[in-house]
């Protein structure tokens, strides 16, 4: 009789904690298929702490070592010191609420173009350098 209460009280709770389990999965899956483009606060800029604008700064800066006479190695370091640079931001976010939320709808696209710089060819690197720097210059249409 002691065995068949501790099964089902293992049955339970094992229940209880899948069912957790299963309502943060289907909440971080709403999260995830959410809308993720960047909007203003009722027509002004997202305030973002330093850290944020330090490393958004510093990218723009890595931007500038990328000319017309870039090879494929100095897209693959400029993809990996984005990536530094980007987890740095990460690394330091203090922020929350919805200015929060906009900050990481805008960092959302930068790592598929990170990977590109990694791992593509030379065109696909010089396209998503175009695109990571028209990126970075939205920043301070949404974020000061």
């Amino acid at each position: 009789m002691k065995y068949l209460i501790t099964i089902v009280i293992l049955i339970f709770f094992t229940s209880c904690c899948n069912r957790a389990s299963d309502e943060k999965a289907a909440k971080a899956e709403i999260h995830v298929t959410q809308n993720t483009k960047v909007s203003l606060m009722g027509g002004e800029k997202w305030k973002v702490n330093f850290a944020t604008t330090k490393g958004i700064n510093n990218m723009k800066s890595l931007m500038e070592s990328i000319n017309s006479k870039s090879s494929l190695s100095d897209y693959r370091k400029l993809g990996a010191d984005m990536q530094t640079e980007f987890q740095h931001i990460f690394q330091r976010c203090d922020m929350t609420g919805e200015a929060h939320n906009q900050l990481h709808n805008y960092l959302k696209p930068m790592p598929v173009l990170f990977k590109n710089l990694a791992e593509g060819d030379l065109k696909s690197c010089q396209s998503a350098e175009k695109k990571l720097d028209a990126h970075l210059a939205e920043f301070n249409t949404y974020f000061k």
